[in-house]
């Protein structure tokens, strides 16, 4: 082995050294990127932040602060109730639900109990099924229309530690649907939740300001004048001219009907 070979065996090693740091170059330029104002970033940046950062001439965005205000949606379950199709919650029931839980009366129970009559029940009210630990903690609690509709929409979240392995009904109207079935399903249920009052329209500024003025006192107008000027004297009001003098320009004297003489 000459000196042929060492030479290459050094060359050979030298450029496996120079891909791989190149390699970490590339990677670690790639990733940095990437969380500098991209999605994977612990702080979020503005526009103006981030052109700042990469460029020596930008024009400046100015700041919009959005459309406007966002208005907070407002849950109303009575609402959904009001216009719920119990048939639609029935076939939802049988796609989803019937696989674990049985709802005819007499049913047997299943993976989960039978549900007949659930909406004037309790939690953990049958004693021939065997609750999970988590659930047999909350016994006793009514199965309302509020309750029923936080289980379905995530069971997990609303008990923690059930063992009902079901990922819930997102969709609001398909839940308000099979909670109208369940009800149906009920001797006796309660009457649904009414929907929320509906919030009445803030009064136009202008609008109150020409109420309150509609409801003030106006001035009556004065009388009008006659076009004749009498020259009075500014101190006593006596006619004629004295010094003290001044011009007044009349009102317009009520007219009097002239006395006329009659029979009696």
């Amino acid at each position: 082995m000459g000196d042929l070979f060492w030479n290459k065996v050094f060359g050979a090693l030298l450029a496996v050294f120079l891909i791989i740091m190149g390699l970490q170059t590339l990677s670690g330029s790639l990733f940095s990127m990437g969380g500098e104002g991209g999605h994977h970033g612990d702080e979020e940046q503005s526009l103006n932040d981030w052109a700042h950062s990469r460029f020596a001439y930008y024009t400046e965005i100015a700041d919009s602060g959005g459309s406007g205000p966002v208005e907070e949606e407002v849950y109303d379950l009575g609402a959904l109730l009001a216009s719920a199709d119990a048939s639609s919650g029935e076939r939802a029931f049988k796609a989803k639900c019937s696989t674990c839980h049985t709802i005819e009366q007499g049913g047997s129970n299943g993976t989960g109990p039978n549900l007949f009559g659930i909406m004037t029940s309790t939690h953990a009210h049958k004693e021939d099924f065997g609750y999970s630990s988590a659930m047999m903690a909350t016994a006793g609690e009514p199965w309302n229309y509020e309750n029923i509709d936080h289980w379905l929409e995530n069971p997990s979240s609303y008990i923690r530690g059930t063992s009902m392995a079901f990922a819930g009904l997102r969709r609001d109207d398909e839940r308000a649907d099979v909670i109208a079935y369940l009800a149906s399903m009920t001797p006796n249920a309660p009457a649904f939740p009414e929907p929320l009052p509906e919030e009445e329209p803030a009064a136009d500024e202008g609008e109150a300001v020409e109420t309150s003025l509609d409801a003030e006192t106006v001035e009556t107008s004065p009388a009008e004048a006659t076009g004749v000027i009498e020259t009075v004297d500014s101190v006593d009001g006596a006619e004629g001219d004295d010094g003290n003098t001044g011009e007044v320009e009349l009102a317009p004297e009520e007219t009097v009907p002239a006395e006329t003489d009659g029979e009696e």
